[in-house]
């Protein structure tokens, strides 16, 4: 018959049973031991959410260019606000810098000098239109009075001014009528020696006559500036007309003075008639009982 245990010997049993590990607890450890490892990725995929967070704060030094473009104009609108139907900003027109309705200073010019020409045409079927009103009222005199001889009466200019004055206008009124009247800017009108005005009979009486000279001045130089000037000179002369005959009457415009004599002074006009035969030639006087 066996002997039984001590109580010594089954303390310490019992206390070996308590200090083993048993098979079923020893398995779960292991995947414990395992969860640090485990714990590295999670740490690991948070370093990408860092990484992009770094862009969406780097967006706002890109919208710094927009608000810096702006400069010159002065306005405050950024690209953001912009209408991208709009219609984008026109440069100045050239009908505003010039002032012209068609906007072209080059059309402009080719049509001030169109007008300026027209002008002058214009200016000069009215000399023609005053020349012949007055031949027809002088006909008309003659015819009335009854008269149709009366006397021969030409009259003509004579331009001896110095080189200082260049003549630019003429006109001749006779008894009250115009029937001469001439501009020239070109300087063809100067360099005529001498202006057929009129040429016809004329009722027998007194007559007037009158001629009105513009002249521009001309100098080099220091005197230069004598051509922004403009001198005028007018002259009256009465005569009479016979039942017949002919003559010739001749206004002459001469410079008078001297250095001391202002220039608006020195043009002047004096008169001179001439005997003349049919052909219009003058004819020598009679002289010394010949």
């Amino acid at each position: 018959m066996p002997r039984p245990p001590t109580l010594p010997r089954a303390l310490a049993a019992a206390c070996l049973l308590a200090l083993a590990p048993t098979p079923g607890a020893a398995a779960p450890a292991k995947p414990a031991d395992a969860k640090p490892a485990d714990a590295k990725p999670e740490s690991a995929p948070a370093k990408p959410a860092a990484a992009v967070a770094k862009p969406t704060t780097a967006k706002p030094s890109a919208v710094k260019p927009t608000t810096a473009k702006p400069t010159g104009s002065g306005s405050t609108a950024t690209a953001d606000t912009v209408d991208p139907f709009s219609q984008p900003a026109s440069a100045p027109s050239n009908a505003a810098l010039t002032g012209q309705a068609g906007g072209n200073a080059r059309e402009s010019e080719i049509f001030g000098d169109r007008l300026d020409g027209v002008e002058a045409e214009v200016a000069a079927l009215k000399d023609k239109i005053f020349r012949s009103k007055a031949r027809l009222a002088v006909l008309r005199d003659t015819v009335m009075s009854g008269v149709m001889a009366g006397g021969r009466v030409v009259v003509a200019h004579r331009n001896l001014m110095s080189s200082g004055f260049r003549l630019i206008r003429a006109a001749v009124i006779l008894d009250g009528a115009q029937i001469y009247a001439r501009s020239d800017d070109t300087g063809a009108l100067d360099q005529e020696d001498e202006l057929p005005i009129f040429d016809g009979n004329l009722p027998p009486g007194p007559h007037e006559v009158t001629i009105e000279l513009t002249y521009q001045g001309q100098g080099y130089g220091a005197f230069s500036y004598l051509k922004g000037y403009t001198f005028k000179s007018a002259s009256t002369h009465s005569f009479a007309v016979g039942e017949s005959g002919q003559f010739k009457l001749v206004s002459k415009g001469f410079e008078r003075g001297n250095l001391t004599t202002e220039m608006k002074d020195r043009p002047a006009v004096e008169w001179q008639t001439v005997n003349i035969d049919a052909a219009g030639a003058p004819v020598p006087t009679a002289s010394g009982g010949k």
